[in-house]
């Protein structure tokens, strides 16, 4: 069975902060709310807000470079009036 994306990025989230998949207050697949998909600088991304406290707010995305989704963070919003959300 394949992951989903929320699944993947709870995963990456997890490991960035230190968290345990077993403690009921890190991050979980249902906790992760898809904003949209956009073309940034010719690269088709996916934004994901996530439970968090704390500045600068931070977003998690993923990126699809040459063919290979890639898992990040960026404290950059996703662009208004770009190729738009997408679901």
């Amino acid at each position: 069975m394949d992951e989903t994306d929320e699944e993947w990025i709870a995963d990456y989230l997890r490991l960035e902060y230190g968290e345990d998949i077993g403690d009921p207050d890190s991050v979980k697949a249902e906790d992760i709310k898809h904003i949209g998909h956009f073309i940034i600088n010719g690269v088709p991304t996916d934004y994901f807000t996530y439970p968090q406290s704390g500045e600068p707010y931070m977003w998690a995305t993923i990126e699809t470079i040459d063919g290979k989704d890639c898992a990040g963070m960026t404290g950059t919003p996703p662009p208004e009036g770009s190729s738009g959300p997408i679901s």
